[in-house]
């Protein structure tokens, strides 16, 4: 009788449910023995109904430990004539002070039932151990298919980034362009902010997470390239109230700015503020993005669902499913403001 492959995590926890339960098989065949032989005391019921179960047990156990290499139903054959053997010797030991089961020929009732109750707990360990194999089968798929989604779900987080990065780069260097023939000095300003930008901070916003204060500093840089494209058009406030550092996904918040430059502030004559607040409150993070500009009224029914606040929105369900949200508000005093929220112990978990 042999549970499962001695490496397998718990074996041991399991060993000991069998020789638990091996115990109570036995007492209970000791109850019904005592019926069919009242005259023997309980005690001895017990000790011989315990010598088959055990003799198969200890028997497999030995056998699995000294033969590692053999295959399991061989085990299982050694170990139950292990049983019967021991069972029946220790049998007659207990049972032959007793004229009517005083030899081998008279032990043939005990023999047949122990053999029987042998069968029986071996048949039901059997059963328990294909059930503890299909568990650990289960669990195993469930591990694997656990791992597989994980490597999916970062593939779609590299292509989303990946959609994002080229975006951010190729406007800004439409608006260096533009600035090229009118204003050539603010165009070499601009290209030296972006170069710089993207020598400090490209290589951290390839990997998986960066944390709240490097996406603070890329929305800085970022409106400052803007700032000296749209001169005193612009203006803009960040306000993190978090006195500590967390993860952050990249070039997640940096959408939002950009959406509120590009259909906010820019097509508004008088230009406008931008306000970009961190703040936490019973566990969540909220991260708002405030303009001063058009609002959604000048904008089609399409307002708030482009390509990169869907990008937004789809890393958020990759990332932190159901538990991190975006949404898009017009002010009351004109302007949008988006809003992200994320479970704080989310963004922390992002380090794992």
């Amino acid at each position: 009788m042999k549970l499962c492959d001695s490496k397998d995590i718990g074996v041991e926890s399991r060993v000991i449910n069998v020789i638990f339960f091996t115990g109570v098989f036995c007492f209970v065949i000791a109850i019904m023995t005592t019926q069919i032989w009242p005259t023997t005391p309980f005690i001895k019921h017990c000790l011989i109904s315990f010598g088959y179960g055990y003799g198969a047990v200890f028997s497999a156990l030995a056998i699995a430990h000294f033969s590692p290499n053999l295959n399991l139903p061989w085990v299982r054959v050694f170990s139950f004539v292990c049983s019967i053997i021991l069972g029946t010797s220790n049998a007659a030991f207990w049972l032959d002070q007793y004229s009517n089961v005083n030899n081998f020929a008279k032990l043939t009732p005990v023999i047949f039932l122990g053999f029987v109750f042998t069968a029986i707990c071996f048949l039901y360990f059997y059963i328990y151990e294909q059930k503890l194999l299909a568990q650990t089968e289960l669990e195993t798929a469930k591990r694997k298919q656990a791992e597989q989604e994980k490597t999916l779900i970062m593939s779609q987080l590299k292509q989303l980034q990946s959609q994002i990065e080229p975006h951010f780069l190729f406007n800004t260097l439409a608006n260096i362009n533009a600035l090229i023939d009118q204003h050539p000095q603010n165009a070499r300003l601009m290209l030296e902010k972006l170069t710089n930008l993207l020598r400090s901070t490209l290589q951290a916003n390839r990997q998986s997470n960066t944390s709240i204060s490097g996406e603070l500093e890329l929305i800085d840089a970022y409106l400052s390239i803007q700032y000296i494209r749209l001169g005193e058009r612009l203006t803009y406030k960040i306000d993190n109230q978090l006195n500590y550092d967390v993860s952050f996904p990249p070039l997640l918040l940096q959408p939002l700015v950009e959406n509120a430059i590009q259909h906010g502030i820019e097509p508004k004559v008088q230009g406008g503020c931008i306000i970009v607040v961190i703040a936490e409150k019973q566990g969540m993070v909220s991260i708002s993005v405030i303009d001063s500009g058009n609002g959604l009224m000048l904008e089609s029914s399409s307002a708030g669902h482009g390509i990169g606040l869907e990008n937004v929105r789809q890393r958020l369900l990759a990332l932190f499913s159901n538990r991190g949200n975006l949404t898009i508000v017009e002010n009351a005093q004109g302007g949008v403001t988006a809003k992200l929220h994320i479970a704080l112990t989310d963004l922390e978990s992002l380090k794992e």
